[in-house]
């Protein structure tokens, strides 16, 4: 006698669950060396040695925005590929002879550089441009003599102007 219903027997490596139930785990063993990999080759770019100190001179500085912000100053940049040119603007008795320049990178503290721009004869300000272009940076702008700092955070390309002001 044969019985009327015989299933079909397959093996176990033919089965379509059988695979799901196998390959997620074995996928998850992949993508975690590749993670673990990722981890050991890259730096920790985006945490700052300084932290603590970055965090006092940012809220010793909201004194120089103030500053700026009473005075109505404004700037205009225009970078090319080897020059940085700024015009001031605001309600100052007398212009500054010199003015430092920190284009600080989001993430990579090394690619961080400090530029003086000297006062020019047309009353511009002038200086080295050190920074690949196009490029995003942070830019803030400061006279140590007067006290006040403007900034921006734009993307800077060859001959765009940008506008700073005090935040």
């Amino acid at each position: 006698m044969k019985p009327e219903h015989q299933e079909k027997v397959t093996r176990w490596y033919q089965e379509p669950l059988m695979l799901i139930v196998i390959g997620i785990p074995i996928l998850a063993v992949i993508w975690g060396f590749i993670m673990l990999s990722t981890a050991l080759k890259t730096k920790d770019s985006l945490v700052s040695d300084s932290y603590y100190k970055d965090g006092v001179s940012y809220t010793e500085n909201l004194a120089a925005d103030e500053k700026a912000r009473s005075h109505q100053i404004r700037a205009t940049a225009t970078f090319t590929a080897d020059e940085m040119r700024l015009h001031l603007q605001g309600l100052l008795d007398e212009q500054p002879n010199t003015l430092q320049v920190q284009l600080i990178h989001p993430t990579l503290e090394e690619l961080d550089t400090t530029q003086l721009l000297q006062k020019m004869a047309d009353g511009s300000y002038a200086g080295v441009n050190d920074i690949e272009l196009p490029s995003r940076r942070r830019i803030w702008v400061d006279s140590p003599e007067q006290g006040w700092r403007i900034r921006a955070y734009p993307l800077i390309e060859d001959g765009k102007e940008i506008t700073l002001q005090a935040e």
